[in-house]
């Protein structure tokens, strides 16, 4: 087994958008990710449990691993221009992480 050298991206945001990063990602080639549903913390506007009943007050975490870090960061700032910047609640940042692909 080989590490390599990549980049993570971490989307943490309302669950509400969730369809419509994994539609971002795909636009930008982007296919292969993990979702974390329930997402419980708090921050600028105030805590999320992740226990409430429908999308409206919980939160999701994305993650993907990317080869190339100006791919990753053209991701993050997709991201952010296109959901966080004014319209959600969320925090999005990047990684250096050693993997593996089975």
């Amino acid at each position: 087994m080989k590490l390599r050298e990549a980049t993570k991206v971490v989307i943490i945001t309302e669950a509400l958008i969730e369809e419509q990063i994994i539609s971002l990602l795909a636009e930008l080639g982007v296919h292969a990710y993990t979702i974390f549903r329930e997402i419980a913390g708090e921050g600028t506007r105030g805590i999320r449990s992740g226990d409430c009943l429908g999308k409206m007050c919980s939160n999701v975490c994305i993650e993907v691993v990317i080869d190339e870090e100006a791919r990753a960061q053209a991701v993050i700032e997709a991201v952010y221009n296109k959901f966080l910047a004014k319209h959600y609640a969320g925090i999005a940042y990047l990684e250096n992480v050693r993997a593996f692909h089975h």
